[in-house]
């Protein structure tokens, strides 16, 4: 068969081209850009004159129904992938292109019509595995807004009785990704610097396997199938426990409590929609993180006679693949490392009271560089101090948001003006003497903050850290007093430095005495 082939020069296209060539297909494939298709697929071992490539764009609906004359099949591998695009290009690219593929092919008489979509459209799931049939996810980025829309498009033309079949796959893993995709970029981030193992788990498939199971998708018995292919299922531990077996270098665990996943988030959805920056977490990956269940891919594979290789291989292959590539540190990658069978020692993970959190290890350097940025000065007061209050609230005083990537407190004191009791969420440098010391930032804000104010009139406050509530005395440091603390203020939060350079006021510190 001929078969009519999106994202040849991707990772799950290029392999599905390959995968088709092997069982006697000829795969004709759409791509913008013929020098990376041929990139790509050089990488797995197939010539570019092994593939018919065709110059043009998914988006051009006559390019798209010219290079389809004389297929006889279609699979529809490209789609935009990101969370921080423009919420135009997404639903152009996702939902467009797939009116002009999938519909377009369906137009013209392909069959079968096969769309790639994935199984992110049932997270959050409503039962313990996730079936073809379980119901779609509400996502609220753009991204998955967009692949909801082409998803509900497909299911509109299966309904109709068009020859279409859906396939949803889980995190695709395996050697010789083109671009790195968050999957394979948490494992270098995981291997590097941490594992964060929060509640839930992910699911891999080998991209071989996929492509393999794509290709058997055209012959495959029967029309308008929906079938699951999210691969072995781990949870985040587990997938740490894997890494650690095959590279021999124990991966330092991040425990993050499900509930900061979400918060964080959602804090960095409010922050994108002020001034978008591209960092791949969200609300809907945060949730796809901690709320993924197993997938039930035994009908696919039944169907189409597959059987998926073991999760360690695919991952030691990934790994192995990574490290060649320059991807990953090859001592994090230990014995899987280009001639690195001996350099599997680890180094011991930092400990001690001045030891960096889990979660500030994993979030930090992220939430710094936006907590510095000079728009943050106005969307922060705004979000972080009344959501601190209420978790505070909500706790008993256990948790701030702040606290999981830098020591917090909750500081009471009386309102210069009103007299009234005023709280505020402070990030404090707790000191071995049970004083604290606070730093009036205001978010890098020319203005002092209110509660800088309210000190210098009514020295005597309250704090609440950890749960404990404590009364204490306020003093202003002078410069001598500054100097010597400052280092160590930077220490638990560089970005205090960027808030000096940014505004004309002289920062105010005051040391929290217990009395």
């Amino acid at each position: 068969m001929r078969v009519f082939l999106t994202g040849a020069s991707g990772f799950v296209g290029s392999y599905t081209a390959g995968a088709l060539l092997a069982a006697g297909h000829t795969p004709r494939a759409l791509v913008r850009d013929p020098g990376k298709a041929a990139k790509a697929l050089a990488a797995i071992g197939v010539t570019a004159e092994e593939v018919e490539l065709v110059p043009g764009d998914m988006l051009d609906e006559a390019a798209v129904r010219a290079a389809m004359d004389g297929c006889d099949a279609a699979i529809h591998c490209a789609a935009a992938i990101g969370v921080t695009g423009d919420a135009g290009d997404l639903v152009e690219i996702n939902v467009r292109g797939t009116r002009n593929v999938i519909g377009g092919a369906v137009d013209l008489g392909l069959a079968p019509v096969v769309h790639v979509s994935t199984i992110a459209v049932f997270v959050p799931p409503d039962g313990p595995v996730i079936t073809s049939a379980s119901p779609l996810a509400s996502p609220r980025t753009d991204y998955g807004r967009s692949k909801l829309a082409a998803e509900r498009y497909v299911r509109g033309l299966q309904d109709s009785g068009a020859p279409v079949t859906i396939v949803y796959p889980g995190g695709v893993c395996g050697p010789h990704q083109p671009i790195l995709d968050a999957l394979m970029e948490g494992l270098v981030g995981a291997l590097g610097k941490g594992w964060p193992t929060p509640p839930g788990g992910v699911s891999v498939i080998d991209v071989r396997d996929l492509g393999e199971a794509l290709a058997r998708t055209v012959t495959a018995e029967g029309r308008g199938h929906r079938w699951v292919l999210g691969g072995h299922f781990l949870t985040w531990p587990g997938y740490a426990d894997l890494c650690d077996e095959l590279t021999g270098v124990r991966c330092r665990r991040l425990p993050v409590p499900a509930w900061v996943m979400i918060a964080a988030g959602t804090l960095l959805d409010a922050a994108k929609r002020v001034r978008p920056f591209d960092y791949p977490l969200t609300r809907d990956a945060a949730e796809f993180m901690v709320r993924l269940v197993p997938t039930d891919d035994r009908p696919a594979l039944d169907a189409l006679g597959l059987t998926l290789r073991p999760v360690r291989d695919t991952t030691a292959d990934a790994l192995r693949w990574l490290a060649a590539s320059g991807h990953l540190d090859p001592r994090k990658a230990g014995r899987l490392a280009p001639g690195g069978k001996e350099r599997h020692m680890s180094r011991q993970p930092t400990s001690g009271p001045t030891a960096p959190g889990p979660v500030k290890r994993a979030f930090g350097p992220l939430m710094q560089r936006v907590s510095g940025a000079k728009w943050f000065s106005k969307v922060g007061p705004k979000v972080v101090p009344p959501l601190d209050r209420a978790l505070h609230r909500l706790t008993g005083g256990r948790f701030l948001l702040g606290q999981a990537l830098v020591p917090s407190l909750v500081l009471t004191t009386t309102g210069a003006v009103s007299g009234q009791a005023r709280t505020t969420p402070l990030a404090c440098l707790p000191e071995q003497d049970g004083t604290w010391v606070v730093v009036g930032s205001n978010f890098g804000q020319e203005k002092h903050p209110a509660w800088t104010g309210n000190l210098i009139k009514t020295p005597e406050a309250e704090v609440s850290f950890r749960g404990r509530t404590t009364p204490v005395t306020a003093r202003l440091l002078d410069d001598r007093e500054r100097a010597e603390v400052w280092p160590r203020l930077l220490e638990v939060w560089p970005v205090y430095d960027r808030y000096v350079e940014r505004v004309e006021r002289q920062l105010r510190i005051f040391r929290l005495t217990p009395r």
